[in-house]
């Protein structure tokens, strides 16, 4: 198959596309990142790619993204761009190519606070604009089949850590902030409160179930991507710090407006086509150190 990963450069498209090259895929990368393929920025109304510069393709994955609810309540204005034009430019993209699929990766964002969501019955209600754009994703990515009858594929990612993560970013990634700061110091700064719950999900167990695009099973369905045990920032610290060795303290400091502060889901849709995620949190977080 030819295969176009947009996001590319990104923590999840990397792996993603070695784990398609892998399997014998011929891969592009499109990101704005000058390392990728095809570097071009999803969110210009003029975009625009030449089908004679990338030949035919078969399937799409769209990843790129702004990809945080912090960064959503900075720049509203480029989280829509990014996450609704550049989706509906990705879309329009794949009715040209007369893709075989489209796979759109989505996120828990478009839940807000709900307990045991299941794609088919849990109604989305996004407190955050990152959640809002993430769903208008999800909207624009249906209408390819009412419109071009072109299969799609929504993955509702819960939070994604693991080897690879940037450390250095301080607004993304609940764990790999946390991690960051205990290879540092003793004492974790979290924004919220220490008891909010949380379902993590290892990138590789999401690499995995983005893997069964290829299957027809999975054309026109959502699915969430997670691993439901119960944990918390505490929780996370603690395990965090037991892998280290280290006794790690707490400092709450000031939340954002849009921070989810309970959702955990149903990935029973995931379980009837054989998936189950590997890695529990400690297994994650070992993967995560000797990979550092």
């Amino acid at each position: 198959m030819r295969i176009l990963v947009t996001g590319g450069e990104g923590f999840i498209g990397k792996k993603l596309i070695n784990k398609l090259k892998k399997e014998g895929h011929s891969v592009l990368s499109l990101d704005k990142n000058k390392t990728a393929d095809i570097v071009t920025d999803l969110s210009q109304k003029s975009f625009k790619i030449n089908k004679k510069n990338i030949g035919n393709i078969d399937y799409i994955f769209h990843l790129a993204a702004q990809s945080g609810g912090y960064y959503s309540l900075e720049n509203s204005y480029i989280d829509g761009k990014w996450n609704c034009l550049g989706t509906l430019n990705i879309v329009k993209l794949a009715q040209k190519l007369k893709v075989k699929k489209l796979i759109y990766i989505s996120s828990m964002a478009i839940y807000g606070n709900q307990k045991l969501t299941s794609e088919d019955y849990t109604p989305p209600s996004p407190i955050s604009f990152y959640g809002v754009s993430k769903f208008t994703g999800e909207l624009y990515t249906k209408l390819i089949y009412e419109h071009s009858n072109i299969p799609y594929t929504i993955f509702r990612l819960f939070a994604t850590y693991g080897s690879g993560q940037d450390l250095n970013n301080k607004h993304q990634g609940i764990l790999s902030i946390y991690l960051d700061q205990a290879l540092n110091k003793d004492t974790i700064e979290i924004t919220g409160s220490k008891d909010r719950v949380r379902e993590l999900i290892h990138v590789d167990d999401v690499i995995d179930a983005l893997m069964l695009s290829f299957s027809p099973e999975t054309n026109n369905e959502i699915y969430n991507v997670s691993n439901p045990e119960y944990l918390t920032p505490e929780i996370i610290i603690n395990k965090i710090g037991k892998v280290l060795g280290k006794n790690l303290n707490i400092k709450e400091i000031k939340g954002y407006i849009g921070d989810q502060t309970y959702i955990t889901s149903t990935i029973d849709k995931l379980k009837k086509l054989g998936w189950m995620p590997k890695n529990n949190i400690e297994k994650g977080i070992k993967e995560f150190v000797n990979n550092i």
